[in-house]
């Protein structure tokens, strides 16, 4: 039997023994390297910081990109490389969808809760009001799975914190759809077979890969994820891709 399988066909705990001995991050492919990745459509608005490249296909639009960004990345714009990157995310939502759930939290809201390493899943929209606590209990290798149906929302100023040695690299968000209110700190992997839109002074530290729509920022806001209460006078949003 192969790793693939495996994943699909054992439990929730099988699954998560396995995702760091594959590698789970680097099973992205070429798609690891970006910190945004759109298929139709990437839009900037106002001073945003990318720390990544940025790409979209098989759509060819990206604006208001500022100048001297990315960081620590390149654009490319309906290329092969981007191409590539889609390709690659598929088979990464592949894997994700096909991992077995372990909690189910359908119609529950993610705020106030405290989730240890598991598969989590909602059969329709997902929401974070409040603050969401990810306890990685002491492994540096747990990893967090929030497989989403339809949209995933958060609320103005919601927030996902990390205690106990969990990591935003090993965080994924799986969802139809995904719209982070403004102030949101959120921090992962977002794979979104449609879009990704970030409302004012939002912040992710992570990857928003939208496999069919695009990614939208409007004058984000900068800070470490862990941290409820970002400097006031940073200005731009970064997103890291690690």
């Amino acid at each position: 039997m192969n790793r693939r399988r495996m994943l699909t066909a054992g439990g929730g705990l099988a699954a998560l023994l396995l995702l760091p001995s594959l590698g789970f991050a680097q099973s992205l492919g070429s798609a690891s390297s970006f910190a945004i990745l759109a298929g139709n459509k990437v839009a900037f608005t106002g001073a945003v910081t990318i720390l990544g490249s940025v790409g979209v296909s098989p759509g060819n639009s990206i604006t208001g990109l500022p100048s001297g960004q990315p960081t620590g990345g390149t654009v490319h714009n309906s290329d092969a490389t981007a191409a590539q990157a889609q390709t690659d995310l598929d088979a990464a939502a592949a894997a994700l969808d096909g991992m077995t759930c372990g909690t189910a939290l359908s119609g529950q809201d993610l705020g106030g809760k405290t989730l240890v390493p598991g598969v989590y899943c909602f059969n329709n929209n997902a929401a974070l009001t409040g603050a969401l606590t990810l306890d990685g209990q002491g492994n540096a290798n747990a990893v967090f799975v929030i497989q989403i149906k339809t949209t995933f929302t958060t609320a103005v100023n919601a927030i996902v914190n990390l205690t106990n040695g969990a990591v935003n690299t090993n965080v994924w968000w799986r969802a139809g759809d995904a719209t982070f209110g403004s102030g949101t700190v959120i921090l992962g992997n977002v794979i979104a077979d449609g879009s990704i839109t970030f409302n004012t002074s939002a912040t992710l530290n992570g990857r928003a890969l939208a496999r069919h729509g695009q990614v939208t920022l409007n004058t984000n806001f900068v800070g470490d994820p862990s941290t409820p209460t970002l400097p006031s006078t940073w200005g731009t949003m970064k997103i890291r891709y690690r």
